[in-house]
Parts: C-alpha cells; sequence; structure tokens
C-alpha cells in the first residue's frame, strides 16, 4: 500500500469519528434521551446535587433518606456540586462531562490495539464507532450520569488488566485494581467485577504468593471508604426505587429468574450481529444435547417463576419489543432460552467466562433492570475480556463492519422512536 493510500484511509477514519462526534454535538444540542428516563433522572439528581450545596455534610451522611433520593452513587454529584460552586453553568456542566467520556471509546480503541494485534488498525477504530451508536452512551453523556464515568474508569482497568496479560508485570495489575475500584466509587455496579480481576489473579499468582497479597491488601484499602459509608454507617441508597409500581423499596434479587431471562436476552442481542457475520466462531460444545437440556430446564424454570411488568419500565429492548408486537411475553421467552443456550455453551468454554458472566448477572442485584446497565457494557466485555473466538479475516471485512453498523444505528433509531411516538 503506498503513503498516499494510506492517507487517504487514515482520512476517511478520522472523518468517521468527526462526524460521529458531531452527531453526539447536535443531540446535545437538541437533548436526545434515547434511554427514555435521562433526562428525568437528571432532573431529580439536581435536586439532590441542591442538597448537597445547602448542606454538605448533612447530605452526605442523609443521602438515602434526601427528598428525591437516588440509587446512583453520591460522587458524581458531589463532583458537579463543585463545579457550580465555581459557578459553571448547568450546560458548560454538561459539555464537560460530555467530553471526558470520549475518553470511553479512546481507551476502548487502545484495549482493542492490545487484544487484536493482528487485525488492521482502520477495523479496530470502525469497530470503536459503534460505542457512538450506544443509546446509554449518547444519552448518560449528554445528561450526566455515573454510569457512563463508571464504566470509562472500568474500561481503564480493563486495559491495563489486558496489559497485565500481555507482559505479567505486577504493576498493571496493580492498577487494574485501583481503577477497577474507582470506578466502583462512581458507579457501584462495576465492584462485582473485582470478583473476576481476583480469581485470574488467584489463579496466576497462587493464594500465598506476596503478589496476590499485595493485590488483596490493595483492594481492602481502597474500599475502606465504602466499607465505612454502606456498611458502618449503613447508608443503603442502592435501595431507592426506580418505579412507582413496586412497593416498598427496590429490593436486591427478589425475583433472581428475573435476571435469568432478561439479562440473558440482552447479552444475546449484543452477540447476533457477531454471530451472523461469522466475527465470532461460535461452536456448539460437543456436549450439545445436555446444553440444550439444561436451557430448556432452566428457560421453564425461569418463565414459571417470571413476573416482570411493562409498568416497571426497563425490561431490555426484547421484552419490549415482544410486549409492543404480540402483547405477550411468548417471542421474548423463545428468545431467551436461544440466549441461555448460547451463554450456556460459553460458560462451558472456560472458568474465566463463568466467573465473568456471572458478574454481569450480578451486577445490577435491583429489582428493576434496564437495558442502560448493560450498553454498551456488553460490547466492551465481548471485545476484552470475554473469551470467544474471534475471526480475524471476517473482522476485517468491510461489508460486515457495515452490515454491523446498520444493526446498531436500527437500535439507535429504534430507541428513539419509542419514546417519541410510544
Amino acid at each position: 500500500m503506498t503513503k498516499t493510500e494510506k492517507f487517504s484511509i487514515k482520512k476517511i477514519e478520522i472523518s468517521l469519528f468527526i462526524f460521529l462526534y458531531f452527531t453526539l454535538i447536535i443531540s446535545f444540542i437538541l437533548g436526545e434521551d434515547s434511554t427514555g428516563g435521562a433526562f428525568l433522572d437528571y432532573q431529580n439528581q439536581s435536586k439532590v446535587i441542591n442538597e448537597f450545596l445547602k448542606n454538605f455534610k448533612f447530605a452526605l451522611l442523609n443521602y438515602d433518606q434526601l427528598p428525591f433520593t437516588t440509587r446512583h452513587s453520591p460522587i458524581l454529584l458531589i463532583l458537579i456540586s463543585c463545579l457550580i460552586k465555581f459557578n459553571f453553568n448547568d450546560e458548560i456542566i454538561r459539555l464537560i462531562y460530555l467530553h471526558i467520556n470520549l475518553f470511553l471509546p479512546y481507551i476502548f480503541y487502545k484495549c482493542l490495539k492490545i487484544k487484536f494485534k493482528n487485525v488492521d488498525s482502520k477495523y479496530l477504530l470502525i469497530l470503536t464507532g459503534i460505542i457512538f451508536l450506544s443509546p446509554s452512551f449518547r444519552t448518560l453523556t449528554i445528561w450526566p450520569d455515573s454510569r457512563i464515568l463508571g464504566l470509562t474508569l472500568f474500561t481503564l482497568s480493563i486495559f491495563y488488566f489486558l496489559k497485565y496479560l500481555d507482559t505479567n508485570y505486577q504493576k498493571h495489575a496493580i492498577l487494574n485494581v485501583i481503577l477497577c475500584a474507582l470506578s466502583s466509587y462512581i458507579s457501584p455496579n462495576f465492584s462485582i467485577f473485582a470478583i473476576f480481576f481476583t480469581f485470574i489473579y488467584l489463579k496466576n499468582y497462587g493464594f500465598f504468593s506476596n503478589q496476590f497479597f499485595t493485590i488483596l491488601l490493595t483492594n481492602l484499602i481502597i474500599s475502606l471508604p465504602a466499607i465505612y459509608y454502606v456498611f458502618i454507617l449503613k447508608i443503603h441508597f442502592f435501595y431507592a426505587k426506580a418505579t412507582l409500581d413496586l412497593p416498598g423499596k427496590d429490593l436486591l434479587f427478589l425475583n433472581f429468574f428475573n435476571q435469568i431471562l432478561i439479562v440473558s436476552s440482552i447479552i444475546f442481542f449484543y452477540l447476533i450481529p457477531f454471530l451472523i457475520t461469522k466475527i465470532i466462531n461460535f461452536q456448539i460444545n460437543k456436549n450439545k444435547y445436555l446444553i440444550f437440556f439444561i436451557s430448556l430446564g432452566l428457560t421453564l424454570i425461569s418463565i414459571n417463576f417470571f413476573n416482570y411488568k411493562i409498568s416497571f419500565s426497563g425490561g431490555g429492548i426484547i421484552f419490549h419489543l415482544s410486549n409492543y408486537l404480540f402483547d405477550n411475553n411468548i417471542f421474548f421467552y423463545i428468545f431467551s432460552f436461544f440466549s441461555i443456550f448460547v451463554i450456556i455453551s460459553l460458560l462451558l468454554n472456560n472458568l474465566e467466562n463463568a466467573f465473568l458472566i456471572i458478574c454481569v448477572f450480578l451486577g445490577n442485584p435491583q429489582t428493576t433492570i434496564y437495558h442502560k446497565y448493560y450498553d454498551p457494557l456488553i460490547f466492551v466485555l465481548l471485545f476484552t475480556i470475554l473469551s470467544v473466538e474471534f475471526n480475524n479475516q471476517s473482522l476485517n471485512k468491510k461489508k460486515n463492519t457495515l452490515a454491523i453498523y446498520i444493526y446498531f444505528l436500527i437500535f439507535l433509531v429504534i430507541s428513539n422512536l419509542k419514546h417519541l411516538f410510544v
């Protein structure tokens, strides 16, 4: 390839990202809310921010009892209140937050460079651009929410984890642990992934090694403020309700069978375009009949106990699509069966996959389950630390990347239309 051709390709890649960036700016101006509740959530969180401005100590120590209480971590709200004290207006704060979260696709791209050394960087850049089509990334970047900032830090922790796997340097493991903990302070759901990372370090170092002890000690020290805040002061903000249709508090894992069907359907939703384009080589395990009957049994048991209601809000795109098109859950149940079949097959690939996917299921313990909790998290996990076999030749094909863009663009359009016209 000549220098002129390389320069031309580089211009196309840069142009793509400039275009995607400007779509985000236009959405900022128009106030895009493709998740459907981001603007309202931001308004409610602004009321909590005002409580911090009035009396910081009281708000911090009574965070779970405040009017319009939220189950989000107080850290981001405290940071925003600090900016307000320095006379930053709301639009400037939101614009700053938008540009901070642009580090997410950049960090993700750096992760891909480590993971896919033999794939042309232009295809990795194009793959990275899919994040800009994520309804959650777009909306929760426009209307400040702790989840995307938490995901940005969590993806940075994954970057150092991949560096650790690549170099075996303990300093990268320590940075991974610290950044995972920091992401958990911003958005507590990421704390569960410490189990996955700890399992890897335990397997590599051994329980009685100095390296593993250092990692455990680092984890403990950095988590002490959170332990004190939640378990000693008993400020259980994560019990706050996300829907008016639930009596009392939004209890943790009130019905785990809801999680099994809904989260499985969301995970499979993100796998579909990569399975169809054969970017992921999905090999059915030799125990396919056993997996089939386990999946069928688990699906039927989960259906029997399933009690998630449309009125709860959330439930994922497939759950809503099933109810919108057919006014029942039958399509959702069928889709969930195939989802569970694929996920169990992935679990049997190796023990690391089992730990990681279990962490995904446990990461949202509340009764209400929103698609935005997993978007674009599943996409990030899929191409970084989930152990699947990728077909680099398929990844290098333009028609495949185009098909994937169309798939996620349709999802973004549906997300916006759903909240505009439904």
